[in-house]
């Protein structure tokens, strides 16, 4: 057997592969003196079938199951020993003619395939990127204190319902057409209610100037359609008990009535916030929420810093692909897809690729690599970014240790950590190589840029539907030593001590059951795939 390749460009070549009859025909006459050993055919003794019947009825099948297997064996190795960094795998290609398979003769068989370009990484001072700082000011710190003074605000008995700022402390219970209580129905007492998160405003007003004693008769699901929040109101552990109450009416009986006052900004507060005794004066409180602004804000920029250094590597290398063997490779894997969809997504395809191969030759070049602790720090910085979206800014280091442990747990969640790992390491060794132009600006300025930027792409991707896409799929480097991955780690229960910030337990509670519902969901499209 012969193989050899012909360099049609510096992406992309054939391989020829000649088979001739020395190549695969005694392995094809021992396996047909096999068959007629054992083979029946009637009018025959066992073993007596002659060798020309035999050949007729199996050769040809002999023969080209013989050939696959030297081509799917031969071909890997020929690829193996030539040091060919090959990109999807290769395709048969016609040269119009039909085979004759006939046992004797020779064949030939080629094969295109899509070579992976080199790219060499060559940065300096000479490469300019910009890098970004929001700024922290000193109305942005008031404010988040005035927000704190609020979240945390007390609650004082009054005789009426006055300006639906109040809260209702009082019995709930679910009622029937002839306003008494349904045998079975729900209820609860001493129910908390606040009456300005009330979503229905002819609820709203059912409460005004109510007193206490008052009997409030309302549609529950109306006034809070949110199961979680009626789960809540009821004393209910799981919102799934809440059931369909859409048509229900409630009676709630007003025992006490509260209204709010902003918190003082004291040591209870800074307790509250921060835990006990972090802080214990206005000053110091001040500096640890404009630190935490400077934290947060700076993972913002990192974010967006990434995202301009690819943009600005794939324009500086921008490694040459087979395009279109690529897309004949996609298209013979995909025979369902449809066409529109292959215009629509092939050119991100091709761009995360190129990413992938500068990301990769980064990592070579500088000899990246990420250790345990590197994995455990990016969960955290993950469970961080989570709860700072529901507004826990200050949650203690242990908890959020405690919640990386938990997500790596699971071995996706080690690669994916593992990946995100590397990926900032990479972003991080570019920021000491190159040249940055740091630019400080405003919170505002910096969203209207983004926000800006990211409209612009959408208003480009639109296809002819008229719609933006919705998500894109993310790739990412997935390289870790194995001697450097995270152990399994052990089941880990979150403890809160008397010094946790309030609200954190119920938060991260929310956090996991979104996260639950987001796997369910990614386990049915899974299904459906």
């Amino acid at each position: 057997m012969n193989i050899s390749k012909e360099q049609v460009d510096e992406v992309n070549i054939v391989v020829s592969m000649q088979i001739g009859k020395e190549d695969y025909e005694p392995k094809v006459n021992e396996i047909l003196r096999d068959y007629r050993r054992k083979t029946n055919i009637q009018g025959f003794r066992p073993g007596k079938v002659p060798d020309g019947i035999i050949r007729k009825k199996y050769g040809k099948a002999v023969m080209i199951d013989e050939i696959n297997k030297l081509v799917s064996e031969s071909l890997p190795k020929y690829i193996e020993e030539q040091n060919l960094r090959t990109l999807g795998n290769p395709l048969p290609k016609s040269n119009g003619d039909e085979i004759e398979w006939e046992i004797g003769n020779d064949f030939t068989f080629d094969f295109e395939i899509g070579l992976a370009p080199e790219v060499s990484i060559n940065l300096s001072k000479e490469d300019r990127i910009n890098k970004y700082q929001i700024i922290v000011d000193q109305d942005m710190i008031d404010e988040e204190i005035k927000r704190f003074s609020i979240h945390f605000r007390k609650y004082m008995d009054v005789d009426f319902v006055e300006d639906f700022m109040e809260k209702l402390i009082g019995d709930i219970v679910q009622i029937g057409e002839d306003g008494q209580p349904l045998q079975n129905g729900l209820s609860a007492e001493d129910s908390s209610l606040l009456v300005e998160v009330i979503k229905d405003d002819e609820c709203k007003k059912l409460f005004e100037n109510a007193k206490t004693g008052d009997e409030i008769v309302f549609n529950l699901w109306q006034a809070f359609p949110n199961e979680r929040e009626i789960a809540s109101i009821l004393k209910m552990k799981d919102k799934n008990e809440v059931g369909d109450i859409s048509e229900s009416l409630f009676r709630y009986t007003v025992k006490i009535i509260q209204k709010p006052f902003n918190a003082e900004l004291d040591q209870e507060l800074f307790d509250k916030v921060l835990g006990k005794d972090v802080v214990s004066n206005l000053e110091e409180f001040k500096t640890r929420i404009r630190e935490n602004f400077i934290s947060e804000y700076e993972e913002i920029c990192f974010s967006k810093f990434n995202t301009d250094i690819r943009e600005y590597l794939l324009n500086k290398f921008n490694p040459q692909l087979p395009e279109e063997f690529l897309l004949k490779w996609m298209k013979s894997a995909n025979k369902d897809l449809d066409e529109e969809i292959f215009e629509k997504e092939f050119p991100q395809f091709l761009e995360n690729m190129k990413w992938e191969m500068i990301a990769n030759a980064i990592i070579r070049k500088y000899e990246l690599k990420v250790n345990e602790q590197e994995i455990v720090e990016t969960a955290k910085t993950t469970s961080r970014a989570q709860l700072n979206m529901y507004g826990m800014k200050f949650v203690p280091d242990d908890i959020l240790t405690q919640q990386a442990m938990k997500k790596l747990k699971d071995e996706n969640e080690i690669k994916s950590m593992a990946s995100h790992a590397l990926e900032r390491k990479i972003v991080k060794t570019i920021n000491e190589i190159v040249d940055l132009n740091v630019q400080e600006i405003s919170m505002d300025d910096f969203n209207n840029m983004v926000y800006a930027a990211s409209y612009k792409k959408q208003v480009e991707e639109v296809g002819e539907t008229g719609k933006f896409k919705t998500s894109e799929e993310v790739e990412t480097v997935e390289s870790v030593e194995d001697n450097e991955t995270v152990e399994e780690a052990a089941p880990v229960e979150i403890v809160f001590s008397d010094e946790t910030p309030e609200a954190v337990e119920e938060v991260i509670e929310i956090v996991e059951e979104e996260n639950q519902e987001q796997e369910k969901v990614k386990e049915i499209e899974k299904n459906k795939e």
